[in-house]
C-alpha cells in the first residue's frame, strides 16, 4: 500500500500503527509539503462514516498548543481518511519503559501541560475518556495529548464506547467508569492523576496483569499509596479521589501542577467569542493506539453493567441526567428564520431556540423540564395527539404560546414560543407547534435522552437551592419571619412559603451571559460579584445576582451560573432590597469554590 497516494493528494509513506478502528500511515501532504498523519477510518456501514466525518469537523475546531491537531476528513472512494498532525515523538508509556520512573520536576511539567490541555477540552464540552501514558506524546518541544475517545474494542490498550462495556484503560479508568457509568470531566481528572502517578512511580495506582482484577479493585477504591511522588503526592491524591465530586477541575489541577513546577506557568484554554457558534459535540478524534483486542463487560452491584444508560422515558430517574437540548432540533425552524440552539441560557432544566427573523427580531423557543402538577392539577388545554403522545394546547398570552407534553411518570416537557418585541411578527403557536412536534417524536421513540456528556462536577447544577438558606437564617436577618423551602426540579429552585402572603420568596440557579456593570449595583461578597437589582425579574421585586463561576459555553460563548435571590411583594419595591442583600451575604459566603 506503499506509494499509494489518497484523495490525489496525500502520498503514503510508512504504517506507523493500528488499532480497532483503523490503520495509521505516516504522510506526505504533496500540496502543502508537510508531513501528515493519516488514519484511514474501517467503517461497517454509512451511518458510521457520517458520524466520524461529523467528529473528524469537530475536532478541527479544537485548537490547542498541547492538544494533537485533527485537520480535516477525506473520502477515497468508499475509504474514510482522517488527516492529523504528525508528531514525531516517543509517548509517555515508551519514555517510561526506556527510562524507568520520571522525577517529580519532569512529572510536574508534563501534568501541568496535560491538565491545561483537558481543561481546553472540558471547556468546550468533551471529554477525552482515555488519559494515559502511551496517550501522551513528549516532543522536544513540549506535551501533546492525543487519541480523543475515538469508539472501537477494547482492553488494554485500546478505547471503546459502546452500551455495555467500560470505555478505557484497565488501570487508568476513574473508579465510576469501571463500576459502568458514563465518562465525565471528573473522570478524565481522575485518568490524569492516574497517568502522573504512573509517571513518578513507574505503575499505575491499580495494576496487575488480570484486567478483570484490576477494574474490580479501581471500582472498589484500592488504590495504591505513592512512594516516591514527594510534593506532588498531595495532589495525587485529590486527583485519584473515589468520589468524582470531590476531585479538582483540570482548570485547578492545572493551577496547583502550575504552582509545584514554578517555572512553567498554567496552560490556559484558549476561548473563542464569536456568537452562535455550532456546539461541540462529545467526541474528538485522534490518533492511533496498538493493543491486542480482548471486550470486557463489567457488572456493578449498584447498576446494570452498562456504560452508557438507556434512553429514560421517566426523568424521575434521574432529574440531573435527562437533556432537554435531546428534544430540540433547529432544522424543521428554518423555513421561518435562522434557528440557533443555545442550550446554556437559564435553568438548567432548560435549552433554547433562538430564531433570528429580519429586521433584528427573534422569537425564543423554550423547552423545559418541568416538575408534576400540584395535586389535582393538570396541563391546560386541549388535549391533541402528536404521533403516539399526548399534547396540552396552552392559550396564547403575553407574547408567548405554550404546549405542555406530560410523560409517565408526571413530570412534564413545557414548549414556549416567546417574542418580547413585537408578538404579531410571526404566529408564535405555529412556531411552538413545530417544535413540539419534534420533542414529541423523541419522546415517542426514546422518551427523554440522558445528556451525552454530564453536567460538570464543578457545576452549580451539583447544588441544592433550598441549601443556601435556612428557617433560622431567613428569620434573623430579615422581617420575613420563618420560611418554608418548597424545592424544585433538580433542587434547582427553592420558593419559601411565608407567614404572610403578601410577599414571596425565590433561590434558583441561572445561567446568561456574564451580567452588565450598566444594569444594577455592583458589589463584592465574599469574594464574589454579586449584583443587586430592583425589577428586573418582574414588578414589584428586588434581586440579587450572585456569580458562581464563568466558562465557555458549547457555543463558544461567555457565559456564568449564578445563584438569583428574589423576593417580590406589593411597593415600595426598595424595602425589598435590604433583606434580599442580607440574605444574598449569607449565600455568596456559603457558596463553595467550583
Amino acid at each position: 500500500m506503499q506509494d499509494r497516494v489518497v484523495a490525489g493528494r496525500y502520498r503514503l509513506v510508512e504504517q506507523i500503527g493500528t488499532g480497532g478502528m483503523g490503520v495509521v500511515w505516516r504522510a506526505l501532504d504533496q500540496d502543502k509539503n508537510r508531513t501528515v498523519a493519516l488514519k484511514q477510518a474501517r467503517i461497517a456501514d454509512s451511518g458510521s462514516g457520517r458520524r466520524l466525518r461529523r467528529e473528524a469537523r469537530l475536532a478541527a475546531e479544537l485548537s490547542h498548543p498541547n492538544v494533537v491537531s485533527v485537520y480535516e476528513s477525506i473520502v477515497d472512494g468508499d475509504e474514510l481518511w482522517l488527516v492529523m498532525e504528525y508528531v514525531p515523538a516517543r509517548n509517555l508509556a515508551e519514555r517510561l519503559e526506556d527510562d524507568g520512573p520520571l522525577p517529580v520536576p519532569d512529572v510536574t511539567r508534563i501534568g501541568t501541560a496535560l491538565a491545561g490541555a483537558l481543561a481546553a477540552v472540558h471547556d468546550r464540552g468533551i471529554v477525552h475518556r482515555d488519559v494515559k501514558p502511551s496517550n501522551v506524546l513528549l516532543p522536544d518541544d513540549g506535551v501533546k495529548l492525543t487519541d480523543f475517545g475515538i469508539s472501537r474494542s477494547v482492553a488494554t490498550d485500546e478505547t471503546l464506547t459502546d452500551a455495555a462495556v467500560v470505555g478505557g484503560t484497565p488501570g487508568y479508568l476513574a473508579p465510576e467508569v469501571a463500576e459502568g457509568r458514563e465518562p465525565t470531566p471528573a473522570s478524565d481528572v481522575f485518568s490524569l492523576g492516574a497517568t502522573l502517578f504512573a509517571a513518578v512511580e513507574g505503575v499505575p495506582p491499580v495494576s496487575g496483569a488480570n484486567p478483570y482484577a484490576v477494574l474490580r479493585r479501581t471500582a472498589a477504591g484500592e488504590l495504591t499509596a505513592p512512594r516516591r511522588a514527594g510534593a506532588l503526592a498531595p495532589l495525587l491524591a485529590e486527583l485519584l479521589r473515589v468520589d468524582p465530586a470531590e476531585r479538582p477541575s483540570a482548570t485547578a489541577a492545572a493551577r496547583r501542577l502550575a504552582e509545584l513546577d514554578g517555572s512553567v506557568p498554567p496552560v490556559r484554554p484558549r476561548r473563542r467569542r464569536s456568537r452562535r457558534l455550532a456546539a461541540i459535540a462529545a467526541v474528538v478524534l485522534a490518533v492511533v493506539v496498538t493493543a491486542t483486542v480482548v471486550t470486557i463487560v463489567v457488572g456493578s452491584g449498584r447498576g446494570t453493567g452498562q456504560l452508557t444508560s438507556p434512553p429514560v422515558a421517566q426523568v424521575s430517574h434521574d432529574l440531573h441526567a435527562a437533556d432537554p437540548c435531546a428534544l430540540v432540533d433547529p432544522k424543521p425552524l428554518a423555513h421561518i428564520g435562522a434557528p440557533t440552539v443555545d442550550p446554556a441560557y437559564g435553568g438548567f432544566n432548560r435549552c433554547d431556540v433562538l430564531l433570528d427573523l429580519p429586521g433584528d427580531h427573534e422569537v425564543d423557543i423554550r423547552v423545559e423540564l418541568e416538575e408534576p402538577p400540584g395535586p389535582g392539577g393538570k396541563p391546560e388545554g386541549e388535549v391533541v395527539r402528536v404521533g403516539a403522545v399526548d399534547v396540552h394546547k396552552g392559550l396564547i398570552m403575553d407574547g408567548r404560546c405554550l404546549r405542555t407534553i406530560p410523560l409517565p411518570d408526571g413530570y412534564r416537557v413545557v414548549v414556549t414560543a416567546v417574542d418580547y418585541k413585537d408578538p404579531a411578527v410571526v404566529d408564535l403557536c405555529a412556531v411552538a407547534d413545530i417544535a413540539t412536534a419534534t420533542a414529541a417524536a423523541v419522546i415517542e421513540r426514546s422518551g427523554v435522552p440522558r445528556r451525552a456528556v454530564a453536567l460538570p462536577r464543578e457545576s452549580l447544577a451539583w447544588l441544592n437551592a433550598c441549601s443556601l438558606l435556612d428557617n433560622a437564617t431567613i428569620g434573623r436577618l430579615t422581617p420575613l419571619g420563618a420560611a418554608k423551602p418548597e424545592p424544585f426540579y433538580g433542587n434547582w429552585v427553592c420558593d419559601y412559603e411565608l407567614p404572610t402572603t403578601e410577599d414571596e420568596l425565590m433561590v434558583r440557579f441561572d445561567r446568561n451571559e456574564p451580567l452588565k456593570v450598566e444594569n444594577g449595583r455592583f458589589v463584592r461578597m465574599s469574594d464574589r460579584d454579586v449584583r443587586l437589582i430592583e425589577g428586573d425579574y418582574g414588578p414589584d421585586t428586588c434581586e440579587a445576582d450572585i456569580v458562581y463561576r464563568t466558562y465557555t459555553n458549547a457555543n463558544g460563548e461567555d457565559t456564568i451560573e449564578m445563584v438569583q435571590i428574589v423576593l417580590s411583594g406589593p411597593p415600595p419595591t426598595a424595602r425589598l432590597c435590604e433583606p434580599v442583600a442580607e440574605l444574598a451575604r449569607v449565600v455568596a459566603a456559603r457558596l463553595p469554590r467550583p
